[in-house]
């Protein structure tokens, strides 16, 4: 490719998207961009199928001066983001019945989608950080679009932690840049290791985007979020932008560069708490959406472990990457496929082959989350347990211990968002059918869930086929179904009554109830206290 397409095509990434943003803005060009709207990522999805890894371009006329680059981590990620992103938007063209709220809804999945995308080809700290403000302010938008009290009260939360997270990376990336001199990932990266404020720059990198990745303490908002925005944007939410956290890690901390074994401890332990919670919380939960909330929140969980288990294990990074990236691409998708499935079950079944149709394309991507045999969730969770085995580190035992269960956990979970979503034959008279165009994007995604196995672009996956290695992932995932079996059977038949639950949002509720109050009530005094010493002074 010549270098003018090349950079042609890396800048229809995120400036597709955009433009058509803009023209939706403009009463005039409305109605042209509707009919575009919907495909916007399908540029990302060429360049990440076509293009080859290692295209580094520079544009010194954009911002300080811009690098875009493609490497085998920006592949991935752009792979499935573009592919959820393209998925929802044709989703949503039968999702919005009206035409005003389908323009008013595109304008923001647009703006979104274009920080999303840029951000993974962005090598810079600058470049990333203006796309990644995009993405998190436009994503606002999706969460109160309903303009409920549920919505507007999770718009709030979720502004209010977007707003610090931008302010802790802020101060991390104009720390970082002073260090290393640069701007570019690389430099940054290399600099780190003898950086005076290392403590500093690593500790505001994983609060900031730890808040976008919902490390355990600060997901809050993720449960508010997820259940009161529409379905296609509840998929990208939790399929796409959730990630964009986890490559905001890989991108600046100096994974494989150098050992931060306090810091690898404090991750580890952050994601085995997370991984377990966030399934106890989820499994007392009563809607559906925000039961796959929580599920991100487990899921992350098991990545910020392995990010963990990286800056404690320099030496084994390529292979934990590898891992890594499994773990992201089939989360994604399968978790992407899930929210657009329960948006399937709210419409009417018309026919029995659409009932069937239904249960398993919701069974499939649940499989995967577990982990199940013949699942991408398997592969991962196999390379990460290899990695393990062969880790020096002392947390590398505790880790191999906690995965199996941590399947067994996640079992629970899916079986738990399978019973409150779990669709009814019930044709009613005079009901409208799910429009074709939902049944071809979900369908569409299904099929690469199932497929996404046979096509990771690593080579050695053989052992992952072992009849050992599927012995091992189909243990947890049959102990965890059976427990839940067990359990629905019991309450079922009354003979335990279950009054148990937890309000989305969990943490949260402490802090609104009891911390707040007082804070409000001491904040008060003071500027009481304020004003009479003022008044004295006068």
């Amino acid at each position: 490719m010549s270098s003018m397409l090349i950079t042609l095509l890396l800048l229809s990434v995120s400036g597709v998207p955009l433009l058509l943003a803009i023209a939706l803005m403009l009463t005039s060009l409305r109605r042209f961009a509707l009919l575009f709207a919907p495909w916007a990522a399908l540029p990302a999805l060429f360049v990440s199928l076509l293009m080859p890894p290692g295209v580094t371009i520079e544009l010194p006329w954009l911002l300080l001066g811009s690098h875009l680059g493609f490497d085998e981590t920006a592949r991935i990620f752009l792979f499935f983001t573009a592919l959820l992103w393209l998925v929802a938007g044709i989703y949503s063209t039968g999702y919005f019945s009206r035409h005003s709220s389908r323009s008013r809804f595109f304008i923001w999945f647009l703006l979104a989608m274009a920080g999303n995308l840029g951000l993974i080809l962005a090598q810079d700290m600058v470049l990333f950080y203006t796309f990644f403000a995009l993405m998190s302010f436009a994503s606002y938008g999706l969460v109160v679009f309903e303009r409920t009290s549920d919505a507007l009260r999770a718009g709030r939360v979720y502004i209010v932690m977007v707003v610090a997270g931008e302010v802790m990376l802020f101060a991390a990336f104009v720390l970082a840049a002073s260090a290393a001199g640069s701007i570019e990932f690389a430099d940054v990266r290399s600099a780190m290791a003898g950086a005076e404020l290392r403590d500093w720059i690593v500790g505001l990198v994983l609060l900031g985007f730890g808040i976008k990745a919902g490390v355990i303490g600060l997901h809050v908002w993720l449960p508010l979020a997820h259940p009161v925005a529409p379905t296609p944007a509840s998929a990208v939410l939790s399929g796409a932008m959730i990630s964009a956290g986890l490559l905001g890690w890989l991108r600046i901390l100096p994974l494989g560069e150098a050992a931060l074994p306090e810091w690898g401890g404090v991750m580890i332990v952050a994601g085995m708490v997370a991984i377990f919670y966030a399934v106890l919380v989820g499994l007392l939960q009563r809607n559906a959406k925000t039961v796959l909330a929580y599920s991100s929140v487990s899921t992350m969980g098991i990545m910020t472990v392995a990010v963990g288990l990286g800056l404690a294990e320099p030496s084994s990074w390529i292979f934990i990457l590898v891992a890594i990236l499994i773990y992201a691409l089939q989360h994604g998708l399968a978790k992407g496929a899930l929210f657009l499935g329960v948006g399937m079950v709210a419409k009417p079944s018309v026919s029995r082959w659409q009932h069937y149709l239904l249960i398993v394309g919701l069974l499939l991507p649940a499989l995967s989350l577990a982990g199940a045999p013949l699942t991408s969730g398997m592969i991962a969770k196999h390379l990460l347990n290899v990695q393990l085995a062969s880790a020096t580190s002392p947390w590398g035992e505790w880790i191999q211990i906690m995965m199996p269960w941590s399947s067994v956990a996640t079992s629970l979970l899916m079986v738990r968002f399978l019973t409150l979503v779990w669709p009814q034959y019930d044709v009613k008279s005079g009901s409208v059918s799910t429009p074709g165009i939902m049944w071809l994007s979900w369908l569409v995604l299904l099929v690469v869930v199932v497929l996404s196995p046979r096509f990771i672009p690593f080579t050695d996956l053989k052992d992952s086929w072992s009849i050992k290695v599927m012995t091992s992932a189909l243990w947890p995932v049959a102990l965890g179904g059976s427990l839940a079996v067990i359990v629905c059977w019991v309450f079922k038949h009354r003979r335990v009554q279950h009054r148990l639950s937890i309000p989305s949002g969990d943490i949260l509720i402490i802090v609104e109830k009891w911390l707040w109050p007082v804070l409000v009530s001491v904040l008060s005094r003071c500027f009481v206290v304020l004003e009479k010493g003022h008044f004295l002074l006068l």
